[in-house]
């Protein structure tokens, strides 16, 4: 009975798809997914946290949402940005023990293709971000290297042959070495080796910079080439939005091949709107690590995916930064500073 229900969901949602698209042809997946979150004692201390949630649209309906945060207060609020919807749960007065959050929900996504996205505006998504410039340097890369805006896959191809998947946090990383990085290599517009990347993620931690990999930095991303997938799609967006073409950047978790388990971490990808058409979608890291499937990547995205959140410096409601960059995992505040003391899961499991 309930998958007939979510599926009866799913087609009245797909009733917005571009009709050349024809949904038989097209793969989905239906599972449970559920968000953790231990956070110890705060003795007393003020606790506030933000943890987003998912929403249905065109290529994902989510039902049977359960929240369930042992009694801390929390609000259910819809960001006037870009729509997302996230849980904001605050106790003044702090805890005295430790408490769980637990999100868990259903999922029905399809395999994306283009897609004509109800209330979206594209003109919304031709701006710069904190750390996704539009112009500059990339209007030289776009100049240099005759990027087009009609030729969208010249734009992907670029970004896919202009970066490598690596986030080497030191000599003895696996991603220091084959068959991620190699010591003749040279990365980027800078030309850097596999050690300047390191020394860059080490100054990062010392002095806070985020020009480093894994922070969807687009400057960093051209310079020096090597990243994961928010570095692939920043790069790619602000290329895009240099060439007056909207385009967005979507965060979710990637869903494994198997009934059930545990969700390593969050992927992100991206989309490109076309007049007429719709958004395409593109995942530049996924290609670059299955080179086999960079054609697929160009244009469509599987269905093992649940989405969170779109768009960059997100705004959150009493959150003592101004903007937040990336809203992905939870985020934490204790007594108005940041905090890292909580420990975070995510799982899986086919319905």
């Amino acid at each position: 009975m309930f998958k007939y229900v979510i599926m009866t969901l799913f087609i009245i949602s797909a009733c917005a798809v571009n009709t050349n698209q024809k949904i038989s042809q097209l793969g989905e997946r239906l599972f449970q997914f559920t968000y953790s979150v231990d956070i110890p004692s705060t003795e007393g201390e003020k606790m506030e946290m933000w943890i987003p949630l998912p929403s249905s649209n065109e290529v994902q309906v989510i039902s049977n949402l359960s929240i369930d945060t042992q009694n801390i207060h929390y609000e259910q609020i819809t960001g006037k940005d870009h729509g997302n919807t996230y849980l904001y749960l605050h106790e003044p007065e702090g805890t005295t023990t430790p408490k769980s959050v637990t999100i868990q929900f259903h999922v029905v996504r399809r395999e994306q293709q283009v897609v004509e996205f109800s209330q979206v505006e594209p003109n919304n998504y031709l701006g710069s971000y904190s750390v996704v410039p539009v112009g500059g340097v990339f209007e030289k890369i776009i100049s240099e290297n005759k990027l087009s805006k009609t030729n969208h896959r010249g734009i992907y191809d670029f970004v896919l042959s202009g970066m490598h998947y690596g986030k080497p946090k030191s000599v003895i990383d696996q991603y220091y070495s084959s068959p991620w990085l190699f010591a003749e290599d040279r990365y980027g517009l800078k030309q850097v080796n596999r050690d300047e990347i390191v020394h860059l993620y080490q100054q990062s931690q010392t002095d806070g910079s985020n020009y480093t990999f894994g922070n969807g930095n687009a400057i960093y991303a051209c310079d020096i080439g090597v990243g994961n997938c928010t570095d692939y799609h920043s790069y790619f967006l602000s290329l895009n939005r240099t060439l007056d073409i909207p385009a967005r950047f979507h965060m979710g978790f990637p869903i494994p091949k198997g009934k059930e388990g545990i969700v390593k971490g969050y992927h992100c990808w991206a989309d490109y709107f076309v007049e007429g058409e719709g958004w395409y979608p593109v995942d530049i890291s996924e290609a670059d690590k299955h080179p086999e499937k960079k054609d697929y990547f160009f244009g469509a995205i599987d269905e093992n995916r649940v989405e969170f959140v779109v768009g960059r410096d997100i705004k959150l409601k009493e959150l003592e930064t101004d903007r937040t960059n990336l809203f992905i995992y939870p985020i934490l505040e204790i007594n108005d500073h940041i905090s890292t003391a909580f420990s975070k899961q995510f799982a899986y499991k086919d319905l």
